[in-house]
């Protein structure tokens, strides 16, 4: 047989083959495509096996219309009509029962060769899945492994700063404390209204001292000592409504604050105001 006869043939099989692989054939479709094969194989026609495979793998993509079961099962079916004819005495598919089988097994071969290609593909590809969900964690991981260094060095800084500002305020308090009974000691002698006039001054300056050290703490340490405010801001209004202005502000963020101050303040006023009432009081004639 000539190369060109041999070549066409061989197309015509290819088409064969993907005709089988297209639908799930009856049995008159399953004679008709085995008298093809048999017009083929004639003359001492041989296929070529080595062409079997890159046609497997075309039937088998997603993105047509074909179907490897379609094909394994109408060549099968094939298979069985002709050893049928083959075994009653070959009247109507003469020559075929030979080549068909060798095309069969070829084919059934080729088709076991891809399910186990594509078994160990998927494997490989599940494989490579697994492995970049690994390193995403071990990414996170090691992520959240330098926060948590970082906020364990943090926290080290924050305590010994804190320690360091508690004792300062312990210190300064202590001191006032020292310095307010020295002042009551030194002034006993003096009248009262004097007496709660440095008492009151102390006290003032004892408060605002600690306070300024819890206000440092809350700082370095990066926590907020204000009360809760109805805006970011302190516009405490309706949308474009102005800033509160300073004093204001204190009063509604730091309200233990404000109202402290304006406690001892008040009482120093009244405390100096009933001071000079007395010392007016004593002057007058009688």
């Amino acid at each position: 047989m000539l190369i060109e006869e041999s070549i066409r043939r061989q197309g015509e099989l290819r088409n064969c083959l993907y005709e089988m692989a297209s639908t799930c054939m009856d049995e008159t479709g399953i004679r008709s495509i085995s008298i093809k094969l048999k017009a083929l194989y004639t003359d001492g026609f041989r296929h070529n096996y080595s062409d079997f495979f890159p046609l497997i793998v075309e039937i088998a993509k997603d993105d047509n219309n074909y179907s490897l079961d379609y094909l394994s099962e109408n060549i099968e079916a094939a298979r069985a009509m002709v050893e049928k004819d083959y075994i009653g005495g070959e009247k109507e598919f003469r020559g075929l029962y030979r080549p068909l089988s060798k095309l069969s097994d070829h084919i059934n071969l080729e088709i076991g060769r891809y399910s186990y290609y594509s078994i160990n593909e998927q494997q490989v590809k599940d494989l490579e899945k697994r492995n970049q969900t690994l390193q995403r964690d071990l990414r996170t991981a090691t992520d959240e492994l330098e926060k948590a260094q970082k906020t364990v060095s943090s926290m080290q800084t924050e305590l010994i700063a804190v320690l360091s500002i508690f004792a300062a305020i312990v210190l300064a308090f202590s001191g006032n404390i020292s310095f307010l009974g020295n002042t009551l000691s030194g002034i006993k002698e003096v009248c009262l209204f004097k007496t709660a006039f440095f008492v009151l001054l102390c006290g003032l300056i004892i408060f605002n001292s600690i306070f300024l050290m819890m206000y440092i703490v809350g700082k370095i340490i990066g926590r907020n000592i204000y009360a809760r405010c109805k805006s970011e801001n302190c516009t405490c209004g309706e949308d474009g409504a102005p800033a509160c202005c300073g004093i204001t502000r204190i009063r509604k963020r730091l309200p233990y604050v404000f109202w402290m101050n304006a406690i001892l303040l008040i009482m120093v006023v009244v405390d100096v105001v009933l001071w000079c009432l007395n010392l007016n009081y004593w002057r007058m004639p009688f």
